[in-house]
């Protein structure tokens, strides 16, 4: 079992487990350093795995764990903590919580897929909230992330200067961005926009050693001037919801304008190949999941609709941020910048 170790909520998912083995093959057969353990019910998943392409080669580098209960999108987030205990998202949390795995990655309910990381893996010493992180597509050609995202509706001015520090670690570990500009998402770029909690949060960030670099609009998500941008979780879950929303329905409506008449349509297969760039762009699917941030191990939460794509991305994600040691770094900047109790 040499390489990086990542334990996969096999049951977690609109289309699970068809989904997730098809992703979770698509990347042992990526990244020969990879080794999953498949959590989830095993009467389920072992007769799907020679269906899935699970060759003799690739079920050396994976293992079942078995799991008899699935978190349906209805149950409570808790529900792991009495209710489900033997959940596919509880027993993967619980992998990694053992030292078995150096991550998790779930598709599955959201809520509970936090719940399981902030309580059963636990949280880095210092962090008062982990926090979702979302990946943005910037006009610049390159990355934004966006935090926290939806683990956090009602959040203190600490909480959101938290965010930006454990934001800027990601875009610089992981991401690969050199001192990233780092801002706090208000209604205005002049330093006295905003509530009281945004200004509080800007005053915290000023103080710190960090690239912070002021207000940042919601245009700034999308242009690129700034490479973090922090906010609570309510306004970052409408952003990111929205903007899903949105992103869907500008590659719809080309595609409906392009079948109008013959003409169009001969414009659009001319013109098939820079679409494919732009949707590229825009896919969700291109990053695979949200990491959530300040949890003793990796947490990568995906959509609940993702395909096999979304999954195997997902689970590179998660091999990225393992490979430079997120939350040991978090762990360290959180230490070094921020005052601890």
């Amino acid at each position: 079992m040499d390489g990086h170790r990542i334990a996969l909520d096999a049951m977690g998912g609109d289309h699970a487990p068809h989904v997730t083995l098809q992703g979770a093959r698509e990347a042992l057969e990526a990244w020969p350093g990879l080794f999953l353990y498949l959590v989830g019910d095993e009467a389920v998943l072992r007769p799907a795995l020679a269906k899935h392409g699970f060759s003799a080669a690739l079920l050396a580098r994976a293992e079942v764990v078995h799991a008899s209960q699935v978190v349906s999108m209805e149950d409570k987030a808790t529900s792991i903590l009495k209710e489900k205990k033997d959940s596919s998202i509880r027993i993967a949390a619980q992998l990694v919580r053992e030292g078995k795995a150096h991550g998790m990655v779930s598709m599955g309910h959201t809520g509970a897929a936090m719940v399981a990381s902030s309580l059963v893996i636990g949280k880095l010493e210092g962090v008062d909230r982990p926090a979702l992180a979302s990946v943005m597509p910037n006009t610049q050609g390159g990355p934004t992330v966006l935090l926290d995202v939806g683990a956090n509706v009602d959040c203190r001015a600490d909480h959101i200067a938290q965010f930006a520090v454990m934001g800027s670690v990601y875009a610089e570990e992981v991401l690969g961005l050199e001192r990233p500009r780092v801002g706090i998402l208000s209604v205005g770029e002049e330093d006295g926009k905003g509530t009281d909690v945004t200004k509080d949060a800007s005053a915290m960030l000023r103080e710190l050693e960090i690239r912070f670099e002021g207000n940042a609009e919601g245009r700034d998500i999308w242009n690129g001037n700034f490479d973090v941008i922090a906010c609570d979780g309510f306004v970052g879950n409408v952003v990111l919801k929205s903007s899903e929303a949105l992103a869907e329905g500008i590659i719809g409506g080309l595609k409906d304008s392009f079948m109008e008449s013959a003409i169009t349509k001969l414009a659009g297969l001319m013109a098939r190949p820079a679409l494919r760039r732009f949707k590229q762009r825009l896919d969700y699917t291109e990053y695979g999941g949200a990491p959530l941030l300040g949890v003793k191990g990796v947490s990568i939460i995906g959509h609940g609709r993702s395909d096999h794509k979304a999954v195997r991305n997902a689970i590179r994600a998660a091999l990225r941020a393992v490979e430079h040691r997120l939350h040991e770094r978090i762990q360290e900047r959180v230490a070094q910048l921020l005052p601890q109790d």
